[in-house]
């Protein structure tokens, strides 16, 4: 806009459509955050029951209740999906973590082109944009027109 190239009704098109991207975004981060935070609630209670089963188990071995080998399958079995839960308690609250931060970033310059093309996600939830110039539509000229125009521009640009 400021080279002249678009209107500035253009670019307050282009710029509302960029806010309202921008709003969508930021409402599917929160609706992320929201199910990875239930996600992460019921892992806590999976961790829970193992960690009662696997009492329970103690107390019934203890106890002569289960015999030994039984006892130690289960606990191994246990044990393991305890271990594995826990790992991916971890990972989803390293993730909500993340999402609660924010960690969203995106650089918008003048003149920038919104496409497919040109959006880059670069690591979940990040988003940059990266610059793209518009094209300009080629128009036949006489090559001494062209010439002219070309030493112009660049007279302009020194």
């Amino acid at each position: 806009m400021s080279r002249g190239r678009i209107s500035q009704a253009t670019y307050d098109v282009f710029s509302g459509e960029i806010d309202e991207a921008m709003g969508e975004i930021e409402r599917q981060q929160q609706a992320l955050q929201e199910k990875m935070t239930a996600k992460a609630g019921e892992i806590e209670g999976q961790i829970r029951t193992l960690e009662m089963l696997l009492a329970n188990f103690e107390i019934q071995h203890v106890a002569g209740e289960v015999d030994d080998d039984v006892y130690e399958r289960q606990v191994d079995l246990l044990t393991v999906g305890l271990e594995n839960a826990r790992q991916e308690l971890d990972m989803v609250k390293d993730a909500v973590g993340q999402l609660s931060m924010g960690n969203m970033a995106v650089s918008m310059e003048p003149e920038v082109e919104v496409s497919k093309e040109n959006i880059e996600i670069v690591e979940a939830p990040v988003v940059t944009l990266k610059e793209k110039m518009p094209e300009q539509p080629v128009e036949p000229v006489e090559a001494q027109a062209a010439d002219a125009e070309i030493a112009e521009e660049q007279k302009e640009e020194t």
